[in-house]
């Protein structure tokens, strides 16, 4: 029997020469250090980059942050006077922040990259790391903001209310042995709109809404499926020496879904209607449902299971029918997440709608009676990347788009302001022969 010893010494040998690349490979700190520093060393490289717009509620103005070489600025464009001014006073914010925080801020290197609106426009609120800062306009007052350890925010801010109220205040809608009830304030008078929910099939309470005039209801009954459960373990965090553990519920290919079913109720007569979900059967989720400010119907929008099938759904509320109102079907997949985009106009008489249905991702204005396109507003070899405004006075959209320009960078992205019609197409922001871009505003 012949030794093995060569053939163990070169095996070795290589598992040595192995280790060794590996370990040069992964790098030294100064390595890591270095491409920690590098998006602010480029940072300080560029000019007059200006960031995404922001609109200012209840105005024609809005607000973006422009870069130029490391130093950053919050500026305003008014679209009536065609006019760009500093959105606030940087070096009061600056010397009011620093004072307050017990820290160095400067005025054109604030440590914040965007912020909201409180207090009607009056206030800036946004975060320093983990803490809520609010600073005042007027007086430029800074002011840490105290959270409520575990307080959850609804829609515009509110704490969620576990009662539905009507729109008049006088009556509360709620969920009790999972079924629709409704009561007056004074909680005297108490009566049941439904009788078939169950353990198993149940109202959903963050389904329930109340037709404008409150003479209806909309909410979903739903039939739980079933919720897997990923398992996780964190080996190493941050907070203690000990492995977290948690889950996550995750659908699995062929896992049951929960089944919600639209059902609306009349309160003068008491009566329920269960929707014909023929519209909508396999449903892999829909949304929950809006009324017309004039209470003749309300809308969902439905994703099939698949997501090769999306529907935008109105049910009458005279009749409980159902109709689809668009139609997105297509042999690969209707891209929901990022591209989906649909602005009622005049209570849903026009709507404006994102689709790819030509190959590229456009803007469609449809005849909800019908179904069918009025009009194409955008069209080309290029693509709209979203909306940032509607105008339905004027009829015109703003919006992002993307591979307009022959010769430039396809995913670079400009401005542009379009009318309904497709007509007035004006672009807002501008090739540059020095830099990627010279923005108008």
């Amino acid at each position: 029997m012949k030794s093995s010893l060569p053939l163990r010494a070169a095996v070795l040998v290589i598992c040595v020469l192995t280790l060794a690349g590996l370990t040069q490979g992964q790098g030294t700190a100064a390595d890591y250090e270095r491409a920690r520093t590098l998006r602010k060393k480029f940072e300080g490289a560029v000019t007059n980059v200006a960031g995404r717009v922001t609109w200012i509620e209840r105005t024609n103005r809005f607000w973006y942050r422009r870069s130029n070489r490391g130093e950053n600025e919050f500026l305003q464009f008014d679209v009536d006077t065609m006019a760009k001014t500093r959105l606030f006073d940087h070096e009061r914010l600056a010397t009011s922040l620093s004072t307050a925080a017990g820290e160095s801020y400067k005025a054109l290197d604030l440590p914040f990259s965007t912020f909201t609106f409180v207090n009607n426009g009056g206030s800036l609120q946004f975060t320093i790391g983990e803490a809520l800062w609010r600073c005042d306009l007027n007086s430029y007052a800074c002011t840490r903001v105290e959270r409520r350890p575990g307080a959850f925010q609804g829609a515009g801010g509110r704490p969620p209310d576990p009662w539905r109220n009507s729109p008049d205040g006088s009556l509360e809608a709620y969920v009790k042995n999972f079924n629709v009830f409704v009561r007056s304030k004074d909680k005297k008078d108490d009566f049941a709109l439904s009788f078939d929910g169950s353990e198993n099939n149940y109202y959903d309470l963050n389904t329930i809404v109340w037709s404008p005039d409150g003479k209806m209801i909309a909410a979903y009954r739903v039939r739980p499926g079933y919720h897997r459960k990923i398992q996780y373990i964190q080996s190493s965090p941050t907070d203690q020496l000990q492995p977290k553990y948690s889950t996550v519920e995750y659908a699995k290919p062929g896992d049951t879904l929960d089944i919600e079913q639209p059902v609306l109720f009349t309160l003068n007569n008491r009566q329920q209607i269960v929707v014909d979900n023929s519209l909508f059967p396999n449903a892999y989720e829909i949304s929950n449902p809006v009324w017309r400010k004039d209470s003749r119907a309300f809308t969902f929008e439905y994703n099939q299971r698949g997501h090769q099938v999306f529907r935008v759904v109105e049910v009458n509320a005279a009749t409980g029918k159902a109709r689809s109102l668009i139609t997105e079907e297509s042999k690969t997949f209707f891209c929901y997440s990022g591209k989906r985009y649909r602005f009622d106009v005049n209570d849903g008489r026009e709507i404006v709608w994102m689709s790819e249905r030509d190959g590229w991702n456009h803007l469609y204005l449809i005849d909800p009676e019908t179904g069918v396109v009025k009009n194409q507003i955008t069209k080309g070899n290029w693509v709209v990347r979203g909306v940032e405004k509607v105008d339905e006075q004027k009829r015109q959209i703003w919006f992002r788009a993307s591979g307009m320009y022959p010769g430039k960078d396809p995913y670079f992205t400009y401005y542009y302001r379009i009318n309904f019609d497709g007509t007035g197409l004006a672009p807002l922001t501008e090739a540059d022969g020095n830099q990627h871009r010279r923005v108008f505003i």
